[in-house]
């Protein structure tokens, strides 16, 4: 009886494991296929991943809204995972055992409906130094009159990262004086891109002198390029990268998707990360006790690190994307 009882069991399992389908995350980053690749070498689980830049993909999870293709979102920004929290999109409560550092800690939520993977800033300055040897050292220098025309910025409707930079200097100056900012910075010729690449480009080919990105990818742009330098103004917003796993997912997936959370929280899913797109996203803070970023940051020197409240600028988000469009770009 007892080993008629283990049979069972067992083919229980098996076909449990059977009807699990492949792992569907929805992911963001440069280096998401190494990290996919190498979870399913560690663990034989398949993964479905979908790979868009930041902005289409939170537009495409609030499109299938109830009805998610999705087993596991990964990108960065906790201000729109709060608010697919707040939309009850989102597994909560569940935590693995992780050693975080004190960032870590900080950046976790208490519900646990995501969690911290890593850690990059939203604007940073890079310079080309050839052609402007007198860099700008602080936010307000953007707007003086030697760079008119020569500063460019991705458009925070479309590039997801660079809300929290819009955000940071909001909460930094106030609502009234940040916008004026911004359209002082329009009035002297501000450029706005699509996203970091399109930006990046500007700067390489001379169009812009001055790129306020993303800090991943000005470390990893300023490694192939000698002429230039990296900025990071008082303050720069957090822009922590988060994963979570949909409300929605159940039974065999749901054992899935937190094995995959558990990877990127291990040393060995850091070690994928880091190694997938050193050029550009792998140039993160680690947030994990015992993993040491990349030699490239210490080339990035932050000595004022703004955090924003989640649930403060996330619902806020629509309103300023709007005014930012009607405003600095029309």
């Amino acid at each position: 009886m007892i080993r008629l009882v283990l049979l069972l069991l067992l083919a229980a399992l098996s076909v449990a494991t059977a009807r699990a389908r492949p792992l569907t995350v929805y992911a963001a980053f440069g280096y998401d296929r190494a990290v996919a690749q190498a979870f399913t070498r560690s663990t034989g689980i398949a993964v479905d991943l979908v790979h868009l830049s930041t902005g289409p993909l939170q537009a495409r999870v609030q499109a299938e809204g109830r009805r998610p293709q999705w087993d596991v979102l990964w990108f960065d920004g906790d201000m729109p995972m709060r608010n697919m929290a707040s939309q009850h999109l989102l597994a909560c409560g569940w935590m693995p055992g992780v050693a975080y550092d004190a960032s870590g800690r900080a950046l976790l939520p208490a519900d646990r409906c995501y969690l911290p993977v890593g850690l990059t800033y939203a604007g940073t300055l890079l310079v080309n130094t050839r052609r402007l040897p007198d860099a700008p050292r602080t936010w307000a220098d953007l707007d003086r009159s030697a760079l008119r025309g020569k500063v460019g910025m991705n458009n925070p409707a479309i590039s997801g990262p660079t809300f929290p930079f819009v955000a940071g200097m909001l909460q930094h100056d106030g609502m009234q004086a940040g916008q004026a900012w911004f359209e002082a910075l329009e009035a002297n010729g501000l450029k706005v891109y699509p996203t970091n690449s399109v930006t990046l480009r500007a700067l390489q080919y001379g169009q812009i002198d001055v790129a306020v990105v993303q800090s991943s990818a000005a470390l990893g742009f300023a490694q192939r390029e000698p002429d230039l330098r990296i900025v990071a103004p008082d303050p720069v917003a957090e822009l922590p990268s988060d994963v979570a796993i949909g409300a929605q997912v159940r039974g065999a997936e749901l054992q899935q998707a937190r094995r995959f959370v558990e990877f990127l929280l291990s040393p060995a899913g850091q070690r994928a990360m880091q190694h997938g797109d050193p050029s550009a996203d792998s140039n993160y803070q680690p947030l994990i006790r015992g993993v040491a970023p990349l030699p490239a940051l210490a080339r990035l020197h932050v000595s004022d690190a703004q955090r924003l409240d989640p649930t403060v600028w996330g619902a806020r988000e629509a309103s300023i994307d709007l005014w930012f469009s009607s405003h600095i770009l029309h």
